[in-house]
């Protein structure tokens, strides 16, 4: 069975070929934006591993090296670069990424944003695979601790540019981009609830 092409569209608006994904660490963003981009026969791209193409160094090593900062700017930079893009994309946008407001703009004029929801819990367990890189943001402290914190400053950041919400809790990353499939064909309203 063929797939089927990239359709991002609002409901009575143009076209918008750029889906984004945000959400804290650990709620599965990169995955979930490569299985939907996948199903949706377009591609994905991942801005930390945009910005760590444009630095030469790694996440970590720009905030141990630069700051936060600088990180901030070259995300900002990774962004409009991404939205510039004329085929269709399914971005994984690093958790602060709406921390800046012009990156709030930039993404609810230009795409879908979609937010992947995580309770800090089962983004913690999540983040404590083997293999999976400490975030820099999540240094210095209890790793549940830290996410419900950085939840609570982002919360609104995520209410106000997300059209869409979808629980990951309790989900596989096919089962979360199954979900995001049925809000794009229009059958889940805003915020995971039934269209009426």
């Amino acid at each position: 069975m063929g797939r089927a092409p990239c359709s991002l569209h609002r409901r009575g608006e143009p076209l918008v070929s750029r889906m984004a994904l945000v959400g804290l660490p650990g709620a599965g963003k990169s995955t979930v934006a490569k299985l939907l981009a996948r199903r949706l026969g377009c591609s994905s791209a991942d801005v930390d591993s945009e910005i760590e193409r444009m630095a030469g160094r790694s996440v970590p090593e720009i905030f141990d090296e630069e700051g936060e900062e600088r990180f901030r700017d070259l995300e900002s930079r990774a962004l409009a670069e991404a939205m510039e893009r004329s085929e269709p994309i399914v971005l994984s946008c690093g958790g602060g990424i709406l921390g800046r407001a012009s990156n709030r703009e930039l993404l609810k004029a230009h795409a879908r944003v979609v937010w992947l929801k995580v309770d800090p819990a089962k983004a913690a367990e999540r983040l404590r695979t083997p293999g999976e890189v400490v975030r820099p943001l999540l240094r210095g402290g209890p790793l549940e601790e830290r996410l419900g914190t950085l939840l609570e400053a982002r919360r609104e950041g995520y209410e106000s540019a997300a059209e869409a919400g979808v629980d990951t809790d309790g989900c596989t990353p096919e089962q979360v981009a199954d979900r995001i499939a049925m809000i794009l064909a229009g059958t889940r309203g805003p915020w995971g609830r039934s269209a009426s």
